[in-house]
């Protein structure tokens, strides 16, 4: 007798939801950064403390009120992470995150000249010695920059662009996009906001039968997927991430990079396709024994992309009017218009 067919089938989809979440959570609380757990401090949670960091300091310089010597705590703690930072580096051959830790220290050199600018001193908590003698103002990437205005012609470029991309599910098999094609798409998607600038996406590609052999473990493809001649797998490195509040950001920064991505696929003449991975973990664990995805990335999607064949077809999906899904609101009078609502 198979005893889990006793149980009421409401009380076994709970019992799914649970375990898929215990899973899910694990996963989470095994890669990123608590606090608390001072025995357990990767090489990434650093880097990743260092980005939020700097991050600080640079959007304050960005405020239209600066404020003298604001960040004192922020500027001494960043100083204290750069030092171990140095110190992990002599233990390892590994260059990871250096143009990030560049950008560390150049926020900190903007941030040395803005208060030299204004005759504020500042030595008590950020002086002079704290700069490496190899960074020079004209080297220095970080703090801040002037803002680019959008162009009439940009704006066009951007709706048509924006306006045309679709999901594309006919493609030229033997026709393989090279690498420096797909490379530049990426070089678009990286642009895009993450929380504290902290860029937690990664992307796994797969070419020939090896993407096949992926698209076999994702259910959305079926009819149209042995035609996709490169599958990318999105991820987000969850090691990059602290404490419970961030539980949900490596789905919200992936998915912002994923859309830009796709973007850039398009503008970059490939067709690409949204595969959804809303998977059972089981299915996440086969993916990842497959792929050599590492348990600290938080798979996102995958995106099939190509080349469209000449004949291709695409779904005519009708979207609702912008206005019908916000919902206005101000001060004087309260809500000022709705549109879409769910009831």
């Amino acid at each position: 007798m198979n005893i889990i067919r006793l149980i009421p089938r409401k009380t076994r989809a709970w019992l799914s939801l649970l375990q898929e979440s215990y899973l899910d959570t694990k996963r989470y609380f095994q890669s990123a950064e608590f606090p608390h757990d001072t025995q357990r401090r990767y090489r990434e949670h650093l880097e990743s403390e260092i980005m939020r960091r700097y991050h600080v300091i640079e959007k304050g310089l960005s405020m239209p009120d600066f404020r003298p010597r604001f960040g004192m705590d922020m500027v001494t703690k960043l100083l204290s992470c750069l030092k171990e930072w140095d110190t992990l580096k002599e233990c390892s051959s590994g260059e990871g995150g250096e143009n990030q830790i560049s950008a560390a220290r150049a926020a900190l050199l903007a941030y040395a000249k803005k208060h030299k600018d204004l005759d504020v001193d500042i030595s008590d908590f950020l002086p002079e010695t704290s700069f490496p003698a190899p960074i020079k103002e004209s080297q220095a990437i970080g703090g801040t920059k002037p803002l680019v205005a959008v162009s009439a012609e940009d704006l066009a470029a951007f709706r048509r662009v924006v306006g045309s991309r679709v999901s594309v599910r006919d493609f030229v098999a033997d026709r393989v996009p090279s690498r420096e094609v797909i490379q530049q798409a990426f070089g678009m998607a990286v642009t895009s906001p993450s929380v504290c600038n902290r860029q937690t996406w990664r992307v796994h590609a797969f070419e020939g039968a090896r993407a096949q052999e992926i698209l076999a473990l994702q259910n959305g493809n079926r009819g149209f997927g042995h035609r996709i001649p490169i599958v990318l797998a999105v991820t987000s490195d969850m090691r990059f991430f602290t404490g419970t509040i961030e539980r949900y950001q490596s789905w919200i920064d992936g998915g912002m990079f994923s859309m830009t991505l796709l973007l850039g696929l398009h503008a970059q003449g490939l067709g690409a396709v949204s595969l959804n991975w809303s998977v059972r973990n089981k299915q996440d664990i086969a993916m990842r024994n497959d792929s050599g995805i590492p348990a600290h990335e938080r798979i996102i999607m995958l995106i099939g992309c190509g080349y469209p064949s000449e004949s291709t077809v695409v779904a005519n999906s009708q979207r609702r009017p912008g206005e019908t899904f916000i919902r206005w609101e101000d001060d004087a009078s309260g809500v000022v218009s709705e549109g879409h609502t769910l009831t």
